[in-house]
């Protein structure tokens, strides 16, 4: 509680008080997303944070009058010293969400009583309706089932190859482990479905130089229920070299594969209506630079605009996996187990023969037995579980891009109210080839507290002008490679480090945006580098992105991890062949974004299914 007050004191137009109720119950959701030894880890930092006040200020933090437990939260916040500040910033993203999502506390930001009605009102004009005897939520006792295609995840690959295979005849079980996420329940709140449909609650990290989340999805649809919906073929210039490996990525056989998939989920460009906010602040700035831009392919049908995407778009207009995929799957035939963790791959007589799967809450068993298997875990979680089942490929977890992103956030001079955008809706396409690429970002308040890196009163100070500010993103084509390996129970543990190179693109982009935003009027800007956040000139900004960037002082974050089961000509060079079977394991897949063998410099989910579809089509004929 005193790290909340110290974080979010009062000011001129927020001056809500901070709630002991609301902090108590909306930290305890995020605590109980937390694996157990993430919520030890938390437990000695805090008291780490609690106690050493005692060799500044002669008493622990929690009994320090109000002044100097803002001095000791900002020394930590502000520190020069990069662990503590790291340390100092993990906490306050804890907190911070849990003030700033109290309804009051928004509604005096200017992000009115209204709009948050409205979503809490939003309903799904065409509900999806999955057939109530393909579907198992949980366990109460072991089990066991045949099927031809057993499919582990529902995301970009898993639930595309269920609805090819169960189109074509085939039989399939499909297992998730998250749930399904729940619409028009009467009120929606950010902060708890990030803490609900995302693995450990948003809190998935790699190691390195910097420290990177890369927050995953976890419920049926996996990432493709909480992402952007942003659509993108793979750049020319990626399938040209993937050919030239030997791998199938021809303009005669990868556009016809894509055109399927973008029919399949409507993919469409973002129409003007459902463009404004910060799109129109960056598109009036990048035409005076004479920049290339415009609006984004998305797969949508009906948008409403209600700006929350990436936390489960609540009319169902977004043609995630979840509201496309999964029930024409279940409609064809597939079964789904929601709620059951796979725990290892059956291989008997050295083929894949099924799946072990159980019930994290019943401890029910499901067995399920089959002629392939598929794995679709996703690109970290998936190495630990294909180690686990026997794969011993030198490259499994090996290769990892991440297209480390970050964003710039800009105070203009109007009103601006970013939620009334399509995210990532619009983009700056005039960098592309050079490696960089910007899409449109805002946030809502409670995530917002996470993404502006303040603490007291410049904290409050920047969220008084919420209406004002504007955001966008941008994110790079990475060189770095980062590894997976497997954990404590399973476990992914994840380490990256950016290459310098990466590093340098992220300095030029930042200093492309930072133009763009001061040629659209901005009054200041806030660079993602602790220590030199605030500019209110183009010539501050470019004095303090002149030289090169300190890893550790820069805030960044990972969408996209692809490669680590990459797909390959030869043995000698992959985890899984052309068709996405292994090399290894006879009769065991993957399709996830695991077999991209390089980063696409763009959001991947097209090309993740655009190469399921092809792999799947071709399982299915093994069995027609």
């Amino acid at each position: 509680m005193a790290l909340t007050r110290a974080a979010c004191p009062p000011g001129e137009v927020i001056s809500t008080p901070v709630s002991e109720e609301d902090v108590i119950e909306n930290v305890g959701y995020f605590l109980a997303s937390l694996p157990a030894e993430g919520r030890v880890a938390l437990r000695l930092v805090l008291s780490s944070f609690e106690w050493l006040a005692i060799a500044r200020f002669g008493r622990p933090f929690s009994s320090l009058d109000e002044e100097r437990q803002s001095k000791w939260v900002l020394s930590w916040a502000y520190s020069n010293v990069a662990a503590l500040r790291l340390v100092g910033r993990l906490l306050l993203t804890i907190v911070k969400p849990a003030h700033v999502r109290r309804r009051a506390v928004q509604a005096q930001m200017g992000h009115t009583a209204e709009r948050l009605e409205k979503l809490d009102k939003t309903v799904p004009e065409n509900p999806v309706v999955l057939p109530p005897e393909r579907l198992f939520i949980g366990l109460e006792a072991d089990k066991e089932v045949r099927c031809q295609v057993a499919i582990i995840g529902s995301g970009a690959g898993g639930a595309l190859a269920a609805t090819e295979l169960a189109e074509r005849g085939v039989d399939v079980v499909l297992i998730e482990e998250g749930k399904i996420f729940q619409r028009g329940t009467g009120k929606y709140e950010v902060a708890a479905n990030l803490q609900r449909w995302y693995r450990e609650g948003g809190a998935t990290v790699s190691f390195g130089r910097p420290a990177i989340p890369i927050p995953l999805g976890m419920t049926v649809g996996g990432s493709t229920t909480i992402n952007s919906g942003t659509c993108f073929r793979s750049p020319r210039s990626v399938l040209d070299g993937w050919e030239r490996l030997g791998l199938p990525a021809s303009r005669e056989e990868i556009d016809p594969l894509y055109k399927r998939v973008e029919e399949r989920l409507s993919v469409q460009l973002t129409p003007p209506e459902l463009i404004g906010g910060s799109s129109h602040v960056v598109a009036r700035g990048a035409e005076k630079l004479g920049i290339a831009h415009g609006p984004l392919h998305r797969n949508v049908k009906g948008c409403k605009m209600s700006a929350v995407c990436v936390f489960g778009c609540p009319t169902g207009a977004k043609q995630g996996m979840d509201v496309s995929a999964v029930p024409s799957a279940l409609a064809h035939g597939a079964t789904l187990y929601a709620g059951i963790r796979a725990q290892r791959i059956l291989v008997e007589g050295g083929r894949a023969a099924g799946v072990v799967a159980i019930d994290r809450v019943t401890g029910a068993k499901l067995t399920v037995r089959a002629d392939a298997v598929i794995s679709a875990c996703g690109t970290i979680s998936g190495v630990p579980f294909l180690r686990a089942s026997g794969l011993r490929s030198r490259h499994l977890g090996r290769k990892l891009t991440i297209h480390p992103a970050t964003k710039i956030v800009a105070l203009m001079p109007e009103e601006v109210n970013g939620w009334l955008d399509t995210p990532q809706g619009y983009g700056i396409h005039g960098l592309q080839d050079e490696g960089i690429m910007y899409e449109g970002a805002f946030v809502p308040p409670s995530y917002a507290a996470i993404a502006f890196p303040f603490a007291g009163r410049a904290f409050t100070t920047v969220m008084e002008q919420y209406p004002r500010l504007a955001m966008f993103g941008m994110m790079v084509q990475d060189e770095g490679s980062g590894r997976v390996y497997s954990g404590l129970n399973g476990r992914p543990i994840t380490t990256y480090s950016m290459a310098k190179s990466d590093m340098e693109k992220t300095r030029r982009g930042l200093e492309v945006l930072s133009d763009i935003f001061f040629a659209a009027g901005a009054e200041k800007i806030f660079l993602p580098i602790a220590g030199i956040e605030e500019h209110d000139t183009m010539d501050s900004a470019r004095a303090a992105l002149s030289k090169p960037i300190d890893p550790w002082a820069l805030e960044l974050v990972g969408f996209h991890p692809l490669g680590t089961a990459r797909m390959a000509a030869s043995v000698l060079d992959g985890v899984v062949n052309p068709d996405l079977e292994s090399w290894e394991i006879p009769g065991l897949y993957v399709m996830d974004g695991g077999i991209l063998p390089t980063s696409l410099g763009v959001n991947p989910q097209m090309t993740i299914m655009a190469y399921t579809s092809r792999a799947a089509e071709r399982l299915a004929a093994k069995f027609n």
